[in-house]
């Protein structure tokens, strides 16, 4: 499964191959348990724990939403990721 989001303030524009610019790319996992060994496995290679996901090498805690499970991290370029668990039922 692979996420896509859309902003409600876009004023219609179209996408760009050639402008810069990704919001986020979210990633699917299978159990709530899948996000905390990842929360970990990124501990462990350096991206620590913080309030919010706001800076390079950053990470938030796991926010349970209805939807779903989420951990949001940002990679060495600030470029935002997540991963998500959906719920069940």
């Amino acid at each position: 499964m692979f996420a896509l989001h859309r902003h409600d303030a876009n004023e219609g524009e179209l996408f760009e191959e050639t402008r810069t610019g990704l919001d986020h790319a979210g990633l699917h996992v299978s159990t709530r348990e899948d996000l905390e060994a990842w929360q970990q496995h990124l501990e462990a290679h350096g991206v620590v724990q913080a309030e919010a996901a706001d800076k390079p090498l950053t990470q938030s805690p796991i926010a349970d939403e209805p939807y779903a499970s989420v951990l949001v991290f940002r990679d060495p370029d600030n470029i935002q990721l997540e991963l998500f668990a959906p719920t069940t039922g």
